[in-house]
């Protein structure tokens, strides 16, 4: 078993039968599930930013990453671009003012933001709570914190930090600074209800999106494979406490869990983990897991990858009006899963409702 917080040494197996440990502000280079708690990861500090690495190419054994960024109030990203990186956003905390093509957006929590690769986009925080999850997909655009900062043990942005030299952008990889108009006072853009179809640049705003449900989860797709070309899918799931899903596994798919408030039991590979707020989990490919809600009004957020996998959530769910998850469910239909089951990168290893039955002992 290898899912442990990164507060403490971790003992890895590699297929070599090598046992390494993963500390505090490292991450393990191999591509083995991993749990990291809330504020631990490889940390850079550039002036008044503070950017927490919990997920790099080296671990996902795949070209992306995830970031968490926060930064004093007043701190900012110029408007930049990728060539080949797909970014995409998601506000935890604070306020974040957005640059996003010719467009100005005022960010709020749970607010999602799309930006595939060519999309002028930058930010800054407007209160001292700013918190934003960046993970990108196809590029190694957020090699950019390396380069810009230095390593950081504090897990908390520095208030008095150093001017940043953002000429160090041109020479990292995949990011190159747009030169933009002098600031001037703007009207905000109004935030999408409902997605647009196609990887193009959009902001939806909190608790908004395609709303499916299955049994007592609802599940929201913040961003379907089309806004990618097929490269992940974000979606929210939120519900009570509940019964834990059936134990499986993927050959190909990568799961990448965010707990947002409540509690989650997870079970990887051979034991049990919980993510609690903050809390990030990595589940590669073959890697059997699980998981369950173990407080009310739970939720957490997740991104797939490759986005063919989102053809499991129609088949599991049904289409949901609603935002909230209702007092009484609509049946869990995870017979329409097994119906297609020879369609999907999927193999469950117990029954719904419980493990699969043991042969008899004489």
């Amino acid at each position: 078993m290898i899912c442990h917080s990164a507060g403490d040494p971790i003992p890895l197996q590699s297929s070599e039968n090598e046992v390494v440990s993963m500390h505090k502000n490292e991450l393990t280079e191999l591509q083995a599930p991993y749990k990291l708690d809330a504020g631990d990861g490889v940390r850079y500090a550039f002036g008044n930013h503070l950017a927490t690495r919990i997920a790099r190419p080296r671990e996902l054994r795949q070209p992306a990453a995830g970031t968490i960024l926060t930064g004093a109030k007043g701190a900012r990203f110029p408007v930049h671009r990728h060539g080949a990186t797909h970014e995409a956003l998601f506000v935890l905390d604070g306020v974040v003012a957005l640059t996003l093509g010719d467009c100005s957006y005022l960010l709020t929590p749970s607010d999602y933001v799309n930006i595939p690769p060519g999309t002028p986009h930058g930010y800054e925080f407007v209160d001292h709570r700013g918190k934003l999850l960046s993970w990108t997909f196809g590029g190694d655009a957020a090699e950019a914190y390396a380069r810009l900062g230095k390593p950081y043990a504090g897990n908390v942005y520095s208030e008095c930090g150093n001017a940043v030299d953002w000429a160090l952008l041109e020479e990292a990889a995949d990011t190159e600074l747009v030169k933009t108009a002098a600031h001037e006072e703007c009207a905000w853009s109004s935030k999408l209800l409902a997605s647009p179809d196609g990887p193009v640049p959009f902001v939806l705003a909190a608790s908004e999106g395609e709303r499916m449900i299955a049994g007592d989860q609802v599940y929201t797709i913040l961003g379907n494979s089309t806004h990618s070309n097929g490269v992940f899918i974000a979606l929210l799931t939120e519900g009570p406490i509940g019964m834990p899903i059936p134990r499986h596994r993927h050959e190909k798919v990568t799961e990448l869990f965010h707990c947002l408030n409540g509690q989650m039991e997870m079970f990887v590979g051979d034991g049990f983990l919980t993510l609690d707020p903050g809390d990030f989990l990595h589940v590669p490919p073959k890697t059997t897991h699980s998981f369950q809600l173990k407080k009310h009004d739970t939720r957490f957020l997740g991104f797939v990858t490759p986005g063919d996998f989102e053809s499991f959530f129609r088949y599991l769910c049904v289409p949901f009006e609603g935002h909230r998850y209702p007092l009484v469910p609509p049946p869990f239909r995870f017979d329409r899963v097994i119906q297609h089951l020879s369609e999907l990168d999927l193999t469950i290893v117990e029954r719904p409702g419980g493990p699969p039955p043991q042969p008899a002992k004489d």
